[in-house]
C-alpha cells in the first residue's frame, strides 16, 4: 500500500513538474513585437522615455506622421540601429528614413523600420500545427510612405501608409498587411515664465492614431499552415514644453567646439500617454484590452546648441507576474519600466569642411541598460541574463540650402 501511495505521489509530482514548465507564458503584445514593441527608431526618443510622437524628424513619422512637418531642412535623412532586449535578447532595429520639403506647407517622406532576430534564436516558430527552430535569422519590416501639412500657422497633420512585412520562417514572408495612420502636432509661443533670460518658450500638443483603419488580427501563414495574429491600434496623446535660457559659459571660450555657438542652455520636458483600442475582432493576448498601455516622460538640455544631455522614464502596463487571469498558466513578464537616459551632439560638417560636405549633422546616442519586463517571481534562465545592455545611434543628416538666404 506504501509503495502504491509513493508511486502515486511521484507521478502526481512529476506531472506537477512538467505542467509548471509548460504554463510559463512570455507576454508577447503583438506578432509584429520587433516593430511596434521593440526599440524605437529614433535614438533621441529612446533616451528620453520612448517620447516619440512630440519629436521631429521622419525617424518618428512611424509613430506620428505629423512629426515630419516639423523638419526644416529641404532634405533630411535618417539613420538609425539599436540592439537590445530582454526576451529578444539579440534582436536588432535598423531604420532609414528621408524627407523632401515640397514647399512651405508640404512635406513627404519614405522610411523602412527593421527588425532581425538574432541567429540560432530560442524560439521557435509556431504557425497553426507548423513548430521549428531556426539558425538564420528572422524579420519583420515596415516600409512608409508619408505626408504631412502646415493646415494652419503651427498646426501640422500627417497621413502614412504603412506595409508591413513578416518573415517568422527564415527567408518566407509569413505575413504582410497594409495599414494608415494619422497624427497632428501643434505648437503655440507662450510666455509663462517672465524673466529677461528666458525667451522661444513653446507649448507644443501632439496626438497621433496608428492602425486607423482598426485592423486589429491578421494572418500568418506557411505552405498550408494558417494562424492568427494580433496586430495593435495604438491611440497617443503627447505635450512638450520648451524654452531657451541665456548662460555665460566662460569656459568655452577660445574652444574651437564651441566656436561661433550661441550661449543658450535650450531646455525641453515631453510626456507622451498611449492607449490599446479595441478592433472589430476578438484579440488573443490582451483579451480585454488592459495591457500595453504606455506612459512615458523625458527631458532634454542642448548646451549651446552643440551637446545635449537627456533623461526619462518609461512604464508600459503588462500583465502581472504570476497566474494568469484567465485560462492556465502564469505570466513570467511583467510591467516593462525603468529609467532611460541618452546624449547627442550637432556637428555643423557643412562649415567645418568650408562646404565640401551639403549637410550638417545630428548624432544622437544611447548606452545603457534595457528596460526591465521580466517578474520577480520567475527564476529568469541564464540566457536572458548574459546580455542586458541596450545600444542605440542615430544620425541625422540635415542637407543645406543653397539657395536659403
Amino acid at each position: 500500500m506504501k509503495l502504491l501511495l509513493r508511486a502515486a505521489l511521484f507521478a502526481i509530482l512529476c506531472q506537477s513538474v512538467s505542467f509548471s514548465q509548460s504554463i510559463r507564458d512570455y507576454y508577447v503584445p503583438t506578432h509584429y513585437q520587433g516593430i511596434f514593441h521593440g526599440q524605437p527608431s529614433s535614438a533621441r526618443a529612446t533616451g528620453m522615455g520612448l517620447t516619440t510622437i512630440t519629436l521631429e524628424g521622419i525617424e518618428n513619422a512611424f509613430y506620428n506622421p505629423a512629426t515630419i512637418g516639423l523638419t526644416e531642412e529641404k532634405i533630411n535623412v535618417h539613420i538609425n540601429y539599436a540592439s537590445g532586449s530582454q526576451v529578444r535578447k539579440g534582436g536588432q532595429y535598423p531604420f532609414l528614413g528621408v524627407s523632401y520639403r515640397i514647399n512651405n506647407k508640404l512635406i513627404v517622406g519614405i522610411s523602412t523600420l527593421n527588425w532581425v532576430d538574432e541567429k540560432n534564436s530560442p524560439w521557435s516558430t509556431i504557425i497553426g500545427g507548423y513548430e521549428e527552430s531556426y539558425e538564420d535569422r528572422r524579420s519583420q519590416s515596415a516600409y512608409t510612405a508619408v505626408a504631412a501639412y502646415e493646415v494652419i500657422p503651427g498646426l501640422n497633420v500627417g497621413l502614412s501608409g504603412n506595409y508591413l512585412v513578416g518573415r517568422a520562417v527564415p527567408k518566407n514572408v509569413t505575413s504582410t498587411e497594409f495599414i494608415l495612420s494619422f497624427g497632428a502636432i501643434y505648437d503655440k509661443e507662450v510666455d509663462w515664465i517672465k524673466n529677461e533670460k528666458i525667451s522661444n518658450q513653446n507649448i507644443r500638443f501632439a496626438t497621433s492614431l496608428v492602425n486607423v483603419l482598426m485592423k486589429n488580427r491578421m494572418e500568418q501563414t506557411y505552405q498550408d499552415f494558417l494562424n492568427f495574429r494580433d496586430l495593435p491600434i495604438h491611440l497617443s496623446f503627447g505635450a512638450a514644453y520648451q524654452a531657451t535660457l541665456a548662460i555665460q559659459p566662460n569656459f568655452t571660450e577660445g574652444k574651437g567646439f564651441f566656436k561661433g555657438a550661441p550661449k543658450t542652455l535650450d531646455l525641453a520636458v515631453h510626456l507622451q500617454f498611449r492607449d490599446v483600442l479595441p478592433g472589430p475582432k476578438e484579440t488573443i493576448k490582451n483579451a480585454n484590452h488592459e495591457n500595453n498601455t504606455a506612459f512615458g516622460i523625458g527631458a532634454e538640455a542642448w548646451f549651446m546648441k552643440t551637446l545635449a544631455f537627456r533623461l526619462g522614464y518609461y512604464f508600459e502596463n503588462r500583465p502581472a507576474s504570476g497566474p494568469k487571469e484567465v485560462g492556465e498558466g502564469a505570466w513570467v513578464t511583467d510591467n516593462k519600466r525603468g529609467l532611460t537616459w541618452g546624449f547627442g551632439a550637432n556637428l555643423p560638417l557643412n562649415a567645418w569642411t568650408k562646404g565640401k560636405l551639403p549637410f550638417n549633422s545630428e548624432v544622437n546616442f544611447v548606452t545603457s541598460k534595457v528596460l526591465n519586463e521580466y517578474g520577480n517571481s520567475f527564476t529568469v534562465p541564464q540566457y536572458f541574463l548574459d546580455r542586458s545592455f541596450l545600444f542605440s545611434v542615430g544620425i541625422n543628416l540635415k542637407f543645406v540650402d543653397k539657395n536659403q538666404n
